[in-house]
């Protein structure tokens, strides 16, 4: 059994626990500046082949989420923790070094797979320390901060760019990640207090109960179509406005200002939530995303064209919707899962982002031109897919019970 240090201090551990799952959220949006120039140095003819800067890294993700959740179970939070950010400095140096597309995009897997760990063990950490309206007050908290990331990442990556090219943006995030690494090292006790054997039997079977249970499986795939939504914005966010829009060094603020509208609705849905429950709030969310998407569609498709400001009046709204959504799907999702919640949250997780990943593929694909209509027709096909997925009525059925 391993020694649990219980007297660290909480604002410590949480200002570590939210830098570290930052971590993956400042390897995306940091290089959205940069996006345009790496095109243009990698000598990529076809714009949408850029999208897998930003792709590359949920590829990882997903099978990360599958190795790190129970090799956490397994050897203890540190040591999973630790080998990931390892890894993931790795890919950061494979992308820092190389001139060549094919090897970037590696690199940038890399950085998903290893980056997995900031991202579920983290979770996994405060759910050993802090339990009931505890841990709920810490994970606000570090909601908080990590929300914080994508509004100022970008204008960090600008900056950055002001002094070097876009090899010196993985330089400072790899920088920037072994302070993190070292900090969580010596300070960051192991929280695990009973290591556990997880088997692949034990594996296979968590896939198939989440699989098999029909409101698990269906508020899992309506996050990924949702989130999907966001993956597609994230990839094409730097042709949008720097491209098509020519907004130039102010891309980083204007896309932080849109970024501010997940933010807010993340405590809006605090406050709301217990009053009007998860599923009504996304019915409610998915409906008007819907809604104003189609009246948007139909205003371009009328032969208007859409100006920077028509985007900036539509993204905003569409953001803070989509972040009423993302925590409550995968809170639904998870209710049944009582018996095996913490391997249920592995499969979920990277479900959830093998989907999402899938969706950015597609309608990245149809983003060339000079117009940003490919990707309001994006939000309306997810939301609507999102919306029938979670009013589909099931039997009564709770097969995670008998696991």
């Amino acid at each position: 059994m391993t020694k649990v240090n219980t007297h660290q201090r909480p604002g410590e551990f949480i200002a570590l626990a939210a830098f570290l799952m930052a971590t993956i959220a400042l390897a995306i949006d940091m290089m959205l500046p940069a996006m345009g120039s790496m095109a243009v140095d990698l000598e990529l003819t076809e714009p949408h082949r850029i999208s897998w800067v930003i792709l590359g890294i949920f590829a990882g993700l997903i099978f990360g989420q599958l190795v790190f959740g129970p090799l956490s179970d397994a050897i203890g939070r540190r040591g999973a923790i630790q080998i990931g950010m390892l890894i993931f400095l790795v890919g950061t140096a494979i992308c820092a070094w190389t001139e060549s597309f094919t090897v970037l995009i590696v690199g940038r897997i890399l950085q998903g797979f290893g980056g997995a760990a900031t991202r579920i063990v983290t979770q996994a950490m405060v759910r050993d320390r802090f339990a009931g309206r505890e841990m709920a007050r810490i994970m606000s908290f570090i909601m908080t901060i990590f929300i914080l990331v994508p509004i100022f990442a970008p204008m960090i990556g600008q900056v950055v760019l002001w002094f070097g090219s876009w090899h010196l943006l993985f330089l400072t995030l790899g920088g920037f990640s072994a302070v993190i690494l070292t900090w969580f090292s010596i300070r960051q006790p192991e929280t695990l207090s009973e290591r556990q054997v997880i088997t692949t039997k034990h594996l296979i079977n968590a896939i198939t109960t989440v699989v098999l249970h029909r409101k698990t499986i269906r508020f899992t795939v309506a996050a990924g179509f949702s989130f999907g939504g966001l993956v597609s914005y994230l990839s094409s966010a730097q042709f949008i406005f720097q491209d098509i829009y020519q907004t130039g060094d102010w891309f980083s603020v204007l896309f932080g200002s849109t970024a501010a509208s997940i933010a807010i609705s993340s405590l809006v849905n605090a406050r709301y939530v217990k009053r009007f429950g998860m599923e009504v709030i996304c019915k409610i969310a998915f409906s008007m995303q819907i809604v104003w998407s189609g009246l948007f569609c139909l205003y371009h498709f009328s032969g208007f064209e859409i100006t920077l400001m028509d985007w900036l009046i539509y993204i905003v709204p569409v953001l803070f919707l989509m972040g009423l959504t993302f925590g409550n799907l995968q809170s639904v999702a998870m209710e049944p899962m009582g018996a095996i919640a913490g391997t249920a949250s592995t499969v979920i997780g990277s479900l959830m982002t093998a989907i999402s990943l899938g969706v950015g593929v597609i309608f990245s694909q149809f983003m060339v031109g000079q117009s940003a209509s490919p990707l309001i027709v994006t939000f309306f096909v997810t939301g609507l897919v999102a919306l029938l997925l979670i009013n589909t009525q099931d039997p009564s059925t709770h097969p995670a019970e008998s696991f």
